[in-house]
């Protein structure tokens, strides 16, 4: 809520200070410089529409943040000009570099173990690493971390690619009006920018933090408590402390205290985590012993067998080698120049099988999860946003599922991550060309018919047919 003495009346923004906005000379400057001047600058009358509407969205953040958003002071300022697509970039980062900082308000450790794959996780420790975090997964992270909410994501995903595909980031033809800029700039604030993370995320970092800085052991009162109000936490949360705690578990610079600490709790968190979770665990002990790790090797096994989890291990060396891959191949996907990038190493995780029985079941959900994201594409018009030298693996993966594995991947499509990117009609044809090729004589016919209620011809859109209560009713036998 904002103080009083943090509003600025409203009528102080009076007739002749919006003049200055819609009544800029700047097309007529670059007319001077021999430079085009069609469809630079919005027109004077959009201008006016955004000079009326900005101070009633800008002065609902309190003055304490507003003071340092040094990107919507560009915003503005390309705004006054009417270089909305300049506009919606300072925005977009505005929103990035706000994100950064509840990230660090939560935890990153707890960020980073969720964000990046173990390969490579010894490389993240500060917030100096943040920028190399793309914004994807940072939108996607902070979904996990429930920092933002499903709605929230669904609406920055939609502005991202707005951003990269009309924005100033890169070369477009694209057009904005002010009526769309000031949606999104609506959203930035009033969800992102003004918002806190949810009361769970904020229990789970008050939690990692308790837990780091406590110096004695928890009393079986604590663990009670604890092991009590784990109970009531999301899927999703839990297993991001079950991340969390293992990797401070193996960490050899922890205290012994925090070790047992957690090997109190380890039981109940290992329970009411999600099983791809607990085969990504075991797939990092199996790198510790690739990559000669004794004393993380040995506290890892530790842990595992104070959860009775050594189930959850890998059964061989293709596990870990298929774990790694799918992470370079996300890391391929979301970084530039997927389309040449993505192909070497599909083609390469394509050569560790010939039938379904040759996915090792403990990673079938995270590859059908990477390559539906793949396939499902970027959404720009180019090639449908999917890599072209990539697509035909991508397309063999899906025609060798068997009737398990595409109740996986029917099931998988419920993830925000993945349903959130169907607002683009490219991506929702692409969706639909992946439910054809699932659509074949060894599905059974509750397959058959939740792919036909996907692919039958009407206006709802996939998103929402998804989302509806009658697909959460059609999949619950899987």
């Amino acid at each position: 809520m904002i103080e009083n003495n943090e509003l600025v009346n409203q009528e102080t923004f009076d007739d002749n200070q919006l003049k200055i906005v819609s009544s800029s000379n700047f097309e007529s400057y670059l007319i001077e410089l021999g430079l085009p001047s069609s469809n630079i600058l919005a027109p004077v009358h959009e201008k006016e529409q955004m000079a009326l509407n900005i101070p009633s969205v800008i002065l609902r953040i309190p003055e304490s943040q507003r003071k340092h958003a040094t990107y919507l002071s560009k915003f503005v300022s390309s705004v006054a000009i009417g270089r909305y697509d300049s506009a919606l970039n300072d925005l977009w980062n505005e929103v990035v570099l706000n994100l950064r900082n509840k990230v660090c308000m939560y935890g990153l450790d707890i960020f980073f173990d969720a964000a990046v794959g173990e390969n490579l996780r010894d490389l993240y420790s500060s917030e100096k690493d943040l920028p190399s975090i793309k914004d994807r997964v940072l939108l996607d992270t902070c979904l996990k971390l429930e920092i933002i909410s499903d709605i929230v994501h669904q609406k920055l995903v939609f502005i991202l690619d707005m951003r990269n595909n009309i924005g100033g980031s890169h070369p477009n033809n694209g057009q904005i009006n002010s009526f769309e800029l000031l949606g999104w700039l609506q959203v930035c604030v009033n969800e992102v920018i003004s918002d806190t993370p949810s009361e769970g995320a904020i229990k789970v970092q008050q939690f990692i933090k308790n837990l780091r800085t406590k110096t004695d052991l928890f009393s079986s009162a604590d663990v009670a408590s604890i092991n009590d109000s784990l109970k009531y936490l999301s899927t999703t949360l839990t297993g991001n402390i079950l991340r969390t705690i293992f990797g401070m578990y193996t960490d050899p610079k922890i205290n012994n205290i925090t070790k047992q600490n957690i090997l109190e709790i380890a039981s109940t968190v290992w329970e009411l985590s999600p099983d791809n979770i607990k085969f990504d665990l075991g797939n990092n002990i199996e790198s510790y012993i690739v990559n000669l790790e004794e004393e993380k090797q040995e506290l890892g096994e530790s842990f595992f067998d104070q959860c009775n989890g050594n189930s959850y291990k890998p059964n061989s060396r293709k596990s870990l080698e298929l774990t790694l891959l799918v992470e370079e191949l996300l890391a391929k996907h979301t970084g530039w120049d997927n389309f040449y990038h993505e192909r070497p190493v599909i083609k390469k995780i394509m050569s560790y099988f010939n039938t379904a029985s040759d996915i090792p079941i403990d990673r079938q959900e995270n590859l059908i999860e990477a390559i539906l994201i793949c396939r499902i594409g970027k959404g720009i018009a180019y090639n449908s946003g999917v890599s072209p030298g990539a697509r035909p693996y991508y397309d063999k993966f899906f025609e060798m599922l068997n009737n398990n594995q595409l109740e996986l991947l029917l099931k998988g499509l419920t993830n925000p991550v993945i349903v959130n990117n169907l607002h683009s009609k490219i991506r929702e044809q692409n969706l639909k060309e992946i439910l054809d090729i699932i659509h074949t004589s060894i599905a059974s016919e509750r397959v058959i018919e939740i792919i036909d209620y996907l692919t039958e011809e009407n206006q709802i859109p996939l998103a929402k047919k998804l989302k509806a209560s009658l697909y959460k009713k059609l999949t619950s036998p899987f």
